[in-house]
């Protein structure tokens, strides 16, 4: 069983990404990239500046090499499927995880961060700098281009003679930097995949320097199966996440499986 495990790690390795580095890019500084995350934030409804609760539900599924190889990030014992309130006003998220190991509860406000497994407050501080850094970037992925907006900075166009597309949908792209960063870091970078035939928020790319074990490292998450919710939102229902660096690899699918808004 390592040994297969060892192949498999070695086999992705030995992969790489075409995607464009987040910690490396640079763009054309400007009201046009700003513009462009307004109107994706419109085309979605602007949830994060009009909304005062929003719960969802999400379920899926991690993959085997990234449950091994970030198993304090994943806790794929707990993280199966969750129920979520977040409180855009307040900034404050609260998540109840479940899995085979029993629940867990995460409270994270913009200063603090509470975590409780099977109704234990015992968690350890690796345990809950991984909660802090889920909870934001679950508000991330959540309120897509208007929660960006909000949290991140000198957004730029990135200019590439490359076509950059999403299941052949042209996109442009925007960087920006978030401070604070995801979860307790200082700082992330951040590139939004914004499409060029509906403005809708597609991927996300997000440097991950809220963990010791991830600092380095960045990911992405693809949006899709967009379907209109309340008060002339529109959502997401499917989400893909790839770690992209320090190696190529699927890391976990899920799906929206319930939503409630005011």
């Amino acid at each position: 069983m390592k040994s297969a495990l060892a192949l498999l790690v070695l086999s992705v390795l030995t992969g790489c990404t075409s995607l464009p580095n987040p910690n490396l890019v640079s763009g054309k500084a400007g009201s046009e990239a700003v513009q462009l995350l307004e109107k994706s934030a419109a085309k979605a409804g602007r949830p994060w500046h009009r909304l005062e609760r929003v719960e969802v539900a999400f379920s899926g599924r991690w993959t085997t090499i990234v449950q091994k190889l970030q198993p304090d990030l994943v806790d794929a014992g707990h993280r199966q499927s969750s129920r979520e309130v977040y409180s855009p006003r307040s900034g404050r998220v609260e998540q109840t995880h479940t899995g085979p190991q029993g629940t867990k509860h995460v409270v994270r406000t913009p200063g603090t961060i509470e975590v409780r497994f099977n109704g234990q407050g015992t968690a350890t501080e690796t345990a809950e700098d991984a909660a802090a850094l889920v909870a934001d970037a679950y508000t991330m992925f959540v309120f897509g281009a208007d929660y960006l907006l909000s949290r991140g900075s000198d957004w730029r166009l990135w200019l590439s003679m490359q076509r950059q597309e999403i299941d052949g949908d042209p996109c442009s792209l925007v960087t920006g930097t978030m401070k604070p960063g995801v979860g307790r870091s200082t700082q992330d970078k951040v590139i939004a995949w914004i499409s060029q035939r509906d403005h809708r928020l597609r991927r996300v790319q997000f440097t991950l320097n809220g963990l010791e074990s991830t600092a380095g490292a960045d990911v992405d998450v693809t949006f899709d199966d967009f379907e209109a919710g309340p008060r002339g939102t529109e959502w997401p229902r499917h989400f893909l996440e790839t770690v992209r660096r320090p190696l190529t690899v699927k890391a976990h699918e899920w799906r929206m499986t319930g939503l409630k808004v005011k």
